[in-house]
């Protein structure tokens, strides 16, 4: 089974930044189709792509938490650019861009996510249980969004005391999987310690032969599928629903296919010299500076 595992840490991310790159030029074609089908379809399966993303990166979220040398640089690191991009939508709120960037800013800070994402798996990783009190800001504020998307997108009611700006892009969706993803060690585990006394094979010799990352792998890739079936319901079941909900789920389904990604992994990090770490930070507030540019240059200018 190990020769199946051939992607690093690396690949896992290029394949998330290449995915979202392809959602978000997805958007740029439904903003900019003006009613024509062909484009608006074509959207629709950039958009279909575009969901493999978000697994992705959580996934490597809960990896980095769990590996990293200090949790307090690493989310310093998600929290500058989480605020940057929020004072990135803030200006496009009160700017003349704001007509051109609507649809962007309803849709969220994902670097929110990423972070929300990293707090709760910090605070689940810690021997102090009183900690698990930090909690409660992610869900409030993932539920929040959740509910504040689900009223504006299925009524014309629009709610201004909760700024676009802290606003999530998949709310509670991105914490669900996150979660997922870093107990799959802890059922892994289980599994093994139950196992052992009929196959005479410890943690250790799992490990050694690549079955443990394996089994890590196939008990999140299932964590990924119920997540995004209960994300799919809940979107689906919103009372007065608009079509817009039941298209938003059907699409966000898609995400359970990267879990074909997921059960690639080998657990190894792979290239991480620092330049490219920290491009793949600046990679998501500069690709969407410069699809805003070609799309404001696409419907006229300001």
């Amino acid at each position: 089974m190990r020769k199946f595992n051939v992607l690093s840490s690396f690949w896992l991310k290029i394949i998330a930044l290449i995915t979202m790159t392809i959602d978000h030029v997805g958007l740029l074609l439904e903003m900019t189709s003006d009613g024509d089908l062909k484009l608006l379809q074509l959207s629709e399966y950039f958009r279909m792509i575009g969901r493999l993303s978000l697994p992705l990166f959580i996934f490597m979220i809960v990896e980095g938490v769990i590996y990293t040398r200090s949790y307090k640089k690493y989310a310093v690191r998600l929290s500058i650019f989480a605020l940057a991009i929020s004072i990135v939508y803030i200006i496009l709120e009160y700017s003349s861009l704001r007509r051109y960037a609507v649809s962007l800013l309803r849709s969220g800070n994902a670097f929110l996510d990423l972070l929300m994402t990293s707090i709760v798996i910090w605070a689940l990783r810690q021997e102090d249980k009183r900690k698990l009190l930090v909690i409660l800001l992610p869900l409030t504020l993932s539920i929040t969004s959740f509910v504040v998307k689900g009223i504006e997108t299925s009524t014309t009611i629009q709610i201004y005391w909760f700024p676009c700006f802290l606003t999530m892009r998949y709310d509670w969706f991105a914490i669900i999987l996150g979660v997922g993803f870093y107990y799959a060690r802890t059922l892994a585990d289980l599994y093994i310690k139950y196992t052992e006394s009929k196959t005479g094979m410890d943690k250790d010799i799992w490990i050694m032969n690549n079955n443990y990352q394996i089994l890590v792998n196939i008990i999140a890739t299932c964590s990924l599928v119920v997540s995004g079936f209960v994300y799919y319901a809940c979107w689906y079941l919103w009372p007065n629903g608009a079509f817009i909900n039941i298209r938003v789920a059907s699409i966000q389904l898609m995400a359970i296919l990267s879990g074909a990604f997921i059960l690639l992994y080998n657990g190894k990090r792979g290239y991480n010299k620092a330049w490219f770490k920290y491009s793949c930070y600046l990679y998501y507030p500069l690709h969407i500076v410069i699809l805003v540019i070609i799309y404001v240059s696409l419907t006229g200018g300001l």
